[in-house]
């Protein structure tokens, strides 16, 4: 059996972040070990429940988005960053959005949330240190 995908959940809208939280618990695959509404909060949060997916309201980056990204990817685990935005214009696609994994569209189907969670974690990139690993003679 797979380990569950840890998802930390960062929106400032109340009714949004409940209504996400009753959909995602009926995928047993999808674990939320946090939630935050504060911008400031969210690499500190990050650091702590060490998610594979961080899901972001954009409105919680958008004021110094390059170093809260930095922050967030430089955490032990290397999540994933997912960002809800309100428009058409997809944060991917500007300056805004290169260090992002991806976007949810508030068009996209709850059901296309919970894959596009699961893709990303399955992306995600996770550096490791060099190891040593002595040679053995044959022979």
């Amino acid at each position: 059996m797979n380990p569950r995908t840890k998802l930390l959940i960062a929106q400032p809208d109340g009714a949004k972040l409940v209504s996400l939280l009753l959909w995602l618990e009926q995928y047993t695959d999808l674990e939320v070990v946090g939630t935050t509404c504060s911008g400031d909060k969210l690499a500190v949060c990050t650091s702590y429940h060490q998610p594979d997916v961080v899901l972001v309201d954009f409105s919680l980056l958008a004021q110094d988005q390059p170093e809260a990204t930095a922050k967030i990817k430089n955490t032990d685990s290397h999540p994933a960053i997912l960002v809800m935005h309100e428009s058409d214009i997809a944060p991917m696609e500007t300056a805004l959005g290169k260090d992002l994994d991806g976007y949810i569209n508030p068009k996209l189907a709850l059901s296309q949330l919970t894959e596009s969670i699961r893709k990303a974690a399955q992306k995600r990139v996770i550096s490791v240190a060099p190891v040593y690993v002595p040679a053995t003679m044959a022979g």
